[in-house]
């Protein structure tokens, strides 16, 4: 079908939905089963903006395509880990509830208690949720069992955000390099990128949590997050590509060629270091890059953005793999009392995947959030898109939010979609996805807390080798051996 034959089709099938009857979604024979009347479903996710308002006509559409009432909760994004935990405790729960991490240690013995439906078994009744990657479902299975749906996401999707205009001042090309890539940072600081006349710039902006750290450690050869060494589990830190990757920043950090107060910066602030010309660089997710053109454009005419996405390194072409998912829908047996009710969810979920409503949560309505041009729909206003859909209602889909019809793309868009793509093959898996540690499920939070805080404390040369050689110590007798040694019986006995 045609990018425009989509999106009529989809206008066509909201506009004639409703009525009494509706499929609930396919049986294992192929049949459609059919119910009477709406399902009720009270659901709980977060969001990032203002809540929607239940009587929107986007929500109307999707009460209408999918034959559901629906009783959304929604949670702001940052205090979203609390509420999970507050509602666990009260158990008053919702029929679904979105879960950040299925393997915190709430989650994890609410599972085993019995309190989520297992839903392995009728994965394959659903023709949308039956096509979706088995690999992921087994980075979120607990105990070997199914317990909910994960919100797919790309695999590879790091890189190197960078203004060329700036590159260009300063007489160098794309760094190809990591030794090119340190020497883009020194002139992004010291040769007056901008042009202003003052020495007012800085090379590469991140912040407290050092979302950069990972993809530089894997350009070293770094493992990500754990490695199979000689057959048993061992985390990245004590690999001694990770210590050069810290030595790296740490170089950067004496040279001030890195933002001087990353250590308190948080996400937007590093995001308006760029936005307000501050600083040249920044690594994270290559999607970001096209905010920061259209931002940048606005402000500082000429200012032009690229990324890269593959560096040479110790051994070769690397880059960090992600989970393939964010977030995984569960569903409580106190709230979904029959299998009956439970596949009724599970159809309301697969229907979101349909291209009728990928297409409307990926682009809104026409007119209002996108227009056609040239066959393919394009945003008309991508910021009152992300407002009413985006921050909200796109957070129900399971389908990654990238499978809706293509659409029209910068030149940068498209560059970085398909680097996205063909970077799957050279990104570096976490061993431990698929597995469980009850210590870690207790003490995860501690043991990563000792091991960032001694990184930045290097970083910014506050403790020397010695000194993060020790916290390495600290971290094992803490619990770390104890997650090593379960790490590694589960995958001895995975591997079987």
């Amino acid at each position: 079908m045609t990018a425009l034959g989509v999106l009529v089709g989809a206008t066509a099938i909201l506009s004639g939905c409703g009525g009494e009857k509706s499929p609930a979604g396919a049986s294992s024979n192929g049949e459609t089963e059919t119910v009477q009347g709406p399902l009720q479903l009270n659901l709980m996710t977060y969001m990032y903006a203002e809540p929607p308002k239940p009587d929107s006509e986007i929500q109307k559409k999707i009460e209408a395509y999918t034959n559901t009432k629906l009783d959304i909760s929604w949670v702001p994004k940052s205090t979203y880990n609390d509420k999970v935990n507050i509602t666990l405790g009260s158990g008053e729960l919702p029929k679904a509830m979105l879960v950040q991490n299925n393997k915190d240690s709430n989650i994890l013995s609410s599972v085993r208690a019995g309190v989520f439906w297992e839903i392995g078994p009728y994965l394959n009744q659903y023709p949308n949720l039956s096509k979706m990657n088995k690999a992921v479902f087994d980075n979120i299975k607990v105990d070997g069992k199914i317990y909910g749906l994960y919100r797919e996401r790309d695999l590879a999707t790091s890189g190197i955000i960078f203004r060329t205009d700036w590159l260009k001042n300063v007489g160098l090309g794309a760094p190809k390099t990591i030794h090119e890539l340190y020497e883009v940072l020194k002139a992004f600081t010291r040769n007056d990128p901008d042009r202003n006349g003052k020495h007012d710039t800085v090379g590469l902006t991140d912040e407290k949590t050092l979302e950069g750290f990972a993809t530089i450690a894997s350009y070293f050869g770094a493992p990500n997050g754990w490695e199979v060494k000689d057959g048993k589990m061992s985390p990245d830190f004590m690999s001694p590509e990770y210590l050069e990757a810290m030595r790296f920043y740490r170089k950067l950090y004496e040279e001030k060629l890195i933002k001087q107060d990353f250590p308190v910066l948080n996400n937007r602030q590093k995001k308006d270091d760029i936005n307000q010309g501050k600083a040249g660089v920044v690594i994270s997710n290559m999607i970001d890059s096209a905010g920061y053109q259209a931002a940048l454009a606005k402000t500082f005419p000429g200012a032009d953005v690229d990324v890269i996405s593959r560096i040479q390194g110790p051994k070769g072409e690397r880059t960090p793999g992600g989970q393939g998912y964010n977030s995984v829908y569960m569903f409580p047996k106190s709230s979904v009392k029959t299998e009956a009710e439970l596949k009724r969810i599970l159809a309301f979920f697969d229907k979101l995947s349909d291209p009728a409503m990928l297409d409307l949560l990926g682009w809104g309505l026409e007119g209002r959030h996108y227009q056609m041009k040239e066959g393919k729909p394009v945003f008309l206003d991508q910021k009152l898109h992300d407002m009413e859909i985006g921050s909200g209602y796109l957070q129900l889909q399971v389908a990654k939010y990238t499978a809706k019809t293509k659409g029209v793309e910068t030149p940068l868009m498209e560059k970085f979609s398909k680097m996205m793509q063909e970077n799957e093959s050279i990104a570096v898996n976490n061993a431990a996805n698929p597995l469980v540690s009850d210590t870690l499920t207790t003490k995860g939070s501690e043991l990563k807390q000792m091991i960032e805080d001694a990184r930045t404390k290097f970083i910014t040369g506050k403790l020397d080798e010695a000194g993060w050689q020790k916290v390495i110590e600290q971290w094992r007798k803490a619990g770390g051996d104890k997650v090593m040694e379960e790490f590694s019986e589960q995958y001895t006995k995975n591997a079987k």
